[in-house]
């Protein structure tokens, strides 16, 4: 299953029930012909400054703009207080990138790589008011309310994280996007995941999309609200996807939400 199928059934879920290492702790393909419809990027609506509004479907080059989407859902553990006003966020795209606007996910046009077990992509502002750490990552069910609470900063999650002694991350380092602070690691999915109906350290998140999965998060404070930028790829991902998924991401530029 590709990455778009399993976010928007992660959202639909959702809905329903509402790179180096430091390490800390352990260690399909889609067809490569496009037709011409395909080949041709749908027209976006841009704004007097040159950024076009996300859309669906395949990307021209260019700067990007959306809204950070809720995830709340009261009835998996979202904290029932007001939800802080999310961030609109920037990003530089480049030439053979699709994107999939509801759960905010841009991975590589029809083609482009035919060597990952399932697509490699940037998602982009999960995590961003509330989370829960699931203490068993391996679940027998497509979805499990989280049984670890975790505080709404950035450092509450790096340090749930950290300690959580069934997930293989990389040391935090501190990062920079635009002029917002936050904390940069990678989690190194297991090579052997056969035993689970899906594999999803926290929620809300993407679950693992396959053995090895590996994903690189830039977990950044906009004015208090915390809001995580995720690269997702595989060790056979070629390099010159890799490139453009931390591209993209260190691209990013944050406009807070107004209250």
């Amino acid at each position: 299953m590709k990455i778009k199928t399993l976010l928007v059934a992660l959202l639909l879920s959702l809905t329903a029930c509402s790179g180096q290492d430091d390490r800390v702790g352990s260690e399909a393909s889609r067809p490569t012909t496009k037709s011409p419809a395909e080949t041709t990027p749908p027209p976006t609506t841009s704004s007097p400054t040159g950024v076009s509004q996300l859309e669906d479907g395949p990307l021209a080059p260019g700067r990007y703009r959306f809204v950070v989407s809720s995830t709340c859902d009261a009835r998996m553990g979202c904290p029932p207080k007001k939800e802080p006003a999310l961030p609109a966020v920037e990003i530089t795209v480049p030439e053979g990138w699709d994107a999939a606007t509801d759960v905010l996910s841009i991975f590589p046009a029809v083609g482009r790589d035919t060597t990952s077990r399932n697509d490699p992509a940037l998602t982009m502002g999960w995590t961003n008011f509330w989370l829960g750490l699931n203490s068993q990552p391996c679940s027998q069910r497509s979805h499990q309310k989280p049984d670890i609470a975790v505080g709404p900063t950035v450092d509450d999650f790096i340090d749930a994280v950290a300690a959580h002694p069934l997930l293989d991350v990389t040391k935090p380092k501190p990062v920079n996007l635009g002029k917002y602070d936050g904390q940069f690691f990678s989690l190194i999915g297991p090579k052997d995941i056969s035993e689970c109906k899906e594999w999803r350290p926290w929620d809300p998140a993407p679950y693992l999309q396959g053995p090895g999965n590996r994903w690189d998060l830039w977990v950044m404070n906009v004015k208090g609200v915390r809001t995580v930028i995720m690269a997702e790829y595989f060790p056979e991902t070629p390099q010159d996807i890799k490139a453009e998924l931390r591209a993209m991401a260190e691209s990013v530029r944050f406009t807070p939400g107004k209250a």
